[in-house]
This record gives C-alpha cells, structure tokens and sequence, in this order.
C-alpha cells in the first residue's frame, strides 16, 4: 500500500470545479509569527513532480513565475508557489496544517510522486472562512481560455 500524501493549496479552475476558492481563505491579520512559520515551512517542500505547464494565479495578479512543480514535506502536497498566495494575497491555511507545521516532524519522502497516493478529499471540503471576499478570483488564466472551454461544452 502507498503511503499517502494530503493536498492542500490547490485551488478551482475551469477544469476542477469542485476544489477550494482561494479568496475563501483571505486574512490579512493572520498572526505574523505563525504565517512566515508556515512559509518557511512550504518553502523547504521537496520537488516531487513537474508538469510540462506552468500554473497561475487565480487573482490574475501578473505574477509570470508561480512554477510547475507539487512539493511534499511528507504529509501534505502542495504547488510550489502556494507560498504566493500567502505573501501577495493574504490567504492563510486552515488550522489543521498550520498545527501541522508547528508540530512538524521530519520523514523520508519519495522523489516521485508515483510512489504515493494523492488525496484531495479533505482539501475539497475545505471552504475557508471568509465570505466578504475583498478580491476577484478567475476560473483560467485569460477570459478568451473560460470562453474556449464554454463553447466546448
């Protein structure tokens, strides 16, 4: 049996609906100390995959660089610049992986995602706190993608 890797920071696009907004989890007065511990934290995940395209961000702040790489810290899955959220938008994670983080102990972690189970489930049901959403989100990167994947459906 394959061990299994938690996903978190996967946000909903066009083509997964079903996964979490990020302006659902904006708090521009999350606790400094704990949100550069939980950076920290994201910031040293090992690279265990890497797409061919590069993701981007879902408030379409013009940021070019957010990587095509999931990162592990052995427990949770995580896209490599989940770290931008954080800093540029203000989002912070839910309570169960910041204590996490706090309580985080080391383990081996496979170089290749293969060798884990992915699961999405709790990340799913994961809908954040904040319902006075200060920021626009978009489903694709560009409005002519969103009208491309209307026309085939």
């Amino acid at each position: 049996m394959k061990p299994k890797l938690i996903a978190i920071g996967y946000w909903y696009s066009i083509y997964e609906p079903e996964l979490p907004n990020p302006a659902c989890f904006e708090d521009s007065n999350w606790n400094l100390k704990e949100k550069n511990l939980v950076i920290e934290h994201l910031k040293k995940g090992k690279s265990i995959a890497d797409w061919m395209g590069t993701s981007w961000c879902r408030y379409r702040c013009g940021e070019s660089g957010m990587g095509a790489s999931c990162l592990t810290d052995g427990k949770y899955i995580f896209p490599e610049k989940l770290t931008h959220y954080i800093e540029q938008h203000n989002l912070r994670l839910p309570r169960e992986f910041v204590n996490h983080v706090t309580n985080y102990k080391s383990c081996r972690i496979f170089s290749d995602i293969s060798k884990y189970e992915i699961d999405y489930d709790w990340w799913k049901r994961e809908t954040g706190f904040n319902k006075k959403f200060k920021k626009r989100t978009f489903l694709a990167e560009t409005d002519k993608e969103i009208e491309k994947f209307k026309n085939r459906l």
